[in-house]
């Protein structure tokens, strides 16, 4: 038989019930547009009936919550994480390349190539018109200077750029390594809380924003599951899940704790035009020293996007096979598949080779150059090794290297800035090699042999000798002067016909010696070359800049309309979270009046349930 004050315990239990509905109620309205917060509800079901002997057979007794649950849909989480990551890449690429197309479009535009072109073609029609005025040749030296100058300020601005995403690349490697270790240490919270039957609905809002702020560096792969108790077949659930969380394959963050990234500045260049100091990412030891080499290539995300820009070299790198191996000295010969062009060459003269999977070090290298100019048969000189102590020791190359790969850096199929300095380096070199074989084939005002016209300075002051270099067939060492030391950095025009305006040259030796001072020969060769179509593969030097700007103005909008893409994408997915895990304000309000009006009428069931009780017992004298 039932207690005669079941019914004040049913009444309860629907006053408690009600009251925790408008409790969870008003900390979803609170926080309605709090970040991350995840709808919650009260769940709760019929409390055990009692039996009864009676023929109605049992009597409900009220109503239990068994919890307040977090509305959150997992599936969403991994989309919105995947699309977040993609978007990042891509957004954080179109921002760097739109930086670069502005210093791209400041050198062709009316202000730049297009008005140096005129003010060239102005000073050398003065020229030719008083080929010996001092005035004129001062003027023409002036112009000429000017070109280099703008390339000189856009390879050094893309350069600029290049430390400005490095400096990037370490914030975004310290911010992962914080949000790994609040993420870590909101699990151990919420793994406590549950573990003692908690609700860590709140705690988990917060870990749920650190991971989607986790995405947007790199891709993330989230596991989330029940600690087990006990032994095989007699396993069962605790209260509470272990969460792992994976970058690049790799354990950044488990139930044990978490890993780190660190930096670690390069040592060598990768390529000729690199800024100094350019950081890879490693996992970091217990020890605080650099562990394991974390590769970007197969990951999404910001600093994806970051790596791309500032190592894309559109996959041209320097790679071939070992043909030849030296202990003593310590040299190893790679050949190339194709011979390549010394505009096209851009490795560091000192650097690091990869040498079927191992890297070394060299200090300087020689080549076998054809007929053509072009460069094959690569020795690199003086190699050593990092040992297993990480001290740098002479290279020991083990049996049967020979045939295997060789490379240079690591292709990276995007255009980045490697790629587009190259790109000013071909352009330095050729239009160099096209004016300097013209000069050399003429002479100053004096009657001496002309001077290149446009070259670089050596470490030790001078000016490449560029005149006569790589003649027939031979071998060219990454020391001598040649054009391969020319670059967008560090290209001038020769010092001397600066200094000296008697040294420009105009005119054939011939026409000097008999005293033609008006003869304009050479100068009339250079006029026609700033047109010549044959000078690039893409045309004249205008056509060849306008090649690189609209190449990178079709990779800045591939990648805009990418990033457009994938923030439609993560737009979508996030408001497919929201439906399930948003707070609605209105439907709220509806739940606020509904509880309170259920929670009066439970009141009133205690109130009409007192009333009887009281005649119950003070008036029937039971």
């Amino acid at each position: 038989m039932p207690s005669t004050f079941l019914g004040l315990n049913t009444g309860l239990s629907g006053l408690t019930y009600f009251q925790t509905a408008l409790n969870t109620t008003a900390h979803n309205i609170s926080n309605a547009d709090t970040k991350g917060y995840s709808r919650q509800n009260v769940q709760a079901s019929a409390s055990d009936a009692l039996r009864l002997n009676k023929t109605y057979g049992m009597m409900g007794t009220g109503i239990t919550a068994s919890a307040v649950e977090r509305q959150r849909n997992a599936y969403y989480d991994t989309k919105y994480w995947s699309a977040n990551s993609k978007y990042s890449q891509y957004n954080t690429q179109h921002a760097n390349l739109e930086q670069l197309q502005t210093y791209m479009n400041e050198m062709t535009s009316e202000a730049g190539y297009t008005k140096w072109m005129a003010e060239m073609s102005d000073a050398m029609q003065d020229l030719s018109t008083k080929p010996a005025d001092y005035t004129t040749r001062i003027s023409f030296a002036l112009t000429a200077d000017s070109f280099t100058d703008m390339v000189n300020e856009l390879a050094s601005n893309f350069q600029s750029t290049q430390k400005t995403i490095n400096d990037e690349v370490e914030l975004a490697v310290s911010e992962v390594n914080s949000l790994a270790k609040q993420i870590y240490e909101l699990t151990q919270e919420i793994i406590t809380v549950e573990l003692k039957g908690g609700n860590a609905n709140d705690l988990r809002d917060k870990r749920g924003v650190c991971i989607d702020t986790l995405s947007e560096y790199i891709n993330v792969d989230v596991d989330e599951r029940s600690i087990m108790y006990g032994v095989g077949n007699d396993q069962v659930e605790a209260n509470a899940k272990t969460l792992t969380i994976r970058i690049n394959g790799e354990i950044l963050v488990d139930e044990l704790g978490y890993n780190e990234l660190t930096i670690v500045p390069r040592e060598q260049k990768v390529n000729q035009n690199d800024q100094d100091g350019l950081v890879d990412i490693y996992w970091k030891n217990a020890d605080d020293t650099a562990g394991e080499f974390f590769n970007t290539a197969n990951t999404t995300g910001r600093i994806a996007g970051l790596f791309n820009i500032r190592d894309g070299n559109n996959g041209e790198v320097f790679s071939g096979k070992t043909t030849a191996v030296s202990d003593n000295p310590p040299e190893v010969t790679v050949s190339l598949a194709e011979s390549v062009a010394m505009k096209d060459l851009n490795i560091p003269s000192e650097g690091t080779i990869t040498l079927n999977g191992k890297d070394y070090l060299y200090d300087g290298w020689t080549a076998e150059y054809d007929a053509d100019g072009k460069l094959n048969n690569f020795t690199f000189k003086n190699m050593t090794m990092i040992n297993e102590k990480n001290a740098e020791v002479t290279a020991i190359f083990p049996t049967g290297i020979d045939g295997r790969q060789a490379q240079i850096g690591v292709k990276n199929m995007t255009k980045g800035i490697p790629y587009y300095q190259a790109k000013l380096n071909e352009l330095v070199r050729v239009f160099s090699k096209y004016m300097n074989d013209l000069t050399s084939a003429g002479a100053d005002a004096d009657g001496n042999p002309g001077l290149d016209a446009f070259t670089a300075q050596a470490p030790d002051g001078h000016d490449f000798v560029l005149k006569g270099s790589m003649q027939g067939t031979g071998t060219i060492s990454s020391g001598d002067d040649s054009y391969y030391r020319l670059n967008g950095l560090n290209w001038e025009l020769n010092q001397q016909w600066k200094t000296d305006p008697k040294k420009i040259v105009v005119s054939y030796k011939e026409d000097i010696d008999q005293g033609n001072i008006e003869a304009r020969g050479i100068l009339e060769k250079m006029m026609a070359g700033l047109t010549d179509t044959s000078m690039f593969q893409q045309g004249n030097v205008s056509h060849f800049l306008q090649a690189i700007t609209t190449n990178m103005a079709v990779d800045t909008k591939k990648n805009e309309v990418f990033a457009a893409n994938q923030d439609d994408i993560r737009y979508t997915i996030d408001n497919q979270r929201a439906s399930i895990s948003g707070v609605d304000k209105n439907e709220e309000g509806s739940n606020l009046t509904k509880f309170q009006e259920l929670y009066r009428l439970a009141s009133k069931v205690i109130s009409v349930l007192n009333e009887v009780y009281d005649k119950l017992i003070n008036e029937t004298g039971v």
